[in-house]
């Protein structure tokens, strides 16, 4: 049972102008983080107010008081949402219990406390296309991922080459379309998301919300400029804690069945009016549960025309760990410290 003692401060604080905008942030033990976060927030330059909604779920290590800090410096602009006990170990839903119902906007943007945002015009293209679009359930854009530490541009996460109206037939066979970072929501839509019999089921919730999305009204659009960066192997995230555990196949395994039944549960809900996009998107998802496990003979043997289509890091990656896998632990221990 999730406890509900939380504290929040926004009784406490007068907030002149109504927002449009609602920038929600999800924090945990980040303390290295969370500052480049925050200031990705305020640096946004936009022709509208918006509000900065941070829930941290009890850090230990000294994220909250940084939070708090950054509250009092900007009491017209932020708030802090606190518990007493941590709530993730109730299995709390912290966006839609604790950040949603505080939120005043007619838009959400969304950003875990590891992540930030790297162009201070974000939120105003997002806004803008959003607004000549009131069809569209949300809005997503490029990324970078980065070195945790180091902040050092790794690669770049690009759906599409140009800015488009998003397709469902390929992010139905895509594991990860758009960071989590990345979206830009109407805040109607997200709450019939929430409250939809999809959003119900074991899967990841970024998959299921783009999924949701693409189904209904206007769908997504895509903005192809780079505009936030996703941190790789940071401290405590699922990137770096899941590779390390024992039952790490297993895990990928768990993860494939649940995509899998998302899909089908998709090509219910659209009574089978995608069912040939739905059978294209479980070969895609199966060819992701063989790369996850890096079986590059499966692959080779299944997709090769696919495989091919891998960037050069990635076939060296697959390979070396089927074949080679000494020298891949030696390359893998060296590219985590770029």
């Amino acid at each position: 049972m999730v406890n509900h003692n939380t504290k929040t401060a926004s009784k406490e604080i007068h907030v002149s102008e109504t927002p449009l905008v609602s920038v929600m942030c999800a924090t945990f033990n980040q303390k290295d983080y969370i500052g480049d976060a925050i200031e990705s927030f305020l640096m946004q330059k936009t022709s509208f107010p918006f509000e900065i909604l941070i829930n941290d779920d009890c850090s230990t290590d000294g994220t909250t008081q940084i939070c708090l800090d950054y509250q009092r410096k900007y009491p017209d602009k932020i708030r802090v949402i606190t518990h007493d006990e941590n709530q993730w170990q109730y299995g709390a839903k912290v966006w839609s219990e604790f950040l949603m119902p505080e939120a005043r906007g007619k838009y959400m943007a969304m950003c875990e406390g590891d992540d930030f945002w790297t162009d201070p015009l974000k939120l105003q293209k997002q806004f803008d296309v959003m607004e000549a679009n009131p069809g569209y359930t949300s809005c997503v854009h490029a990324t970078a991922s980065v070195n945790a530490a180091t902040k050092k541009r790794l690669t770049l996460m690009h759906f599409y080459n140009e800015s488009r109206r998003v397709d469902f037939a390929d992010v139905a066979k895509t594991v990860q379309c758009f960071a989590f970072n990345s979206h830009f929501i109407r805040m109607d839509a997200m709450w019939d998301y929430v409250r939809s019999d999809l959003a119900q089921l074991p899967d990841d919730a970024d998959h299921m919300m783009v999924l949701y999305f693409c189904t209904h009204d206007d769908g997504m659009y895509y903005i192809a400029d780079e505009m936030s960066a996703y941190r790789l192997f940071a401290k405590g995230s699922i990137n770096r804690t899941m590779m390390d555990r024992e039952d790490y196949r297993q895990q990928v395994q768990t993860k494939h069945n649940e995509r899998v039944q998302t899909l089908e549960f998709v090509d219910k809900m659209t009574d089978g009016r995608l069912h040939g996009e739905i059978i294209a998107g479980i070969d895609g998802m199966d060819f992701a549960l063989y790369k996850d496990l890096r079986d590059y003979r499966t692959l080779k043997r299944r997709w090769p025309d696919r495989l091919t289509k891998e960037s050069f890091p990635s076939r060296v990656n697959l390979f070396l760990y089927t074949y080679a896998k000494p020298l891949h632990k030696l390359a893998y221990s060296v590219y985590c410290k770029l």
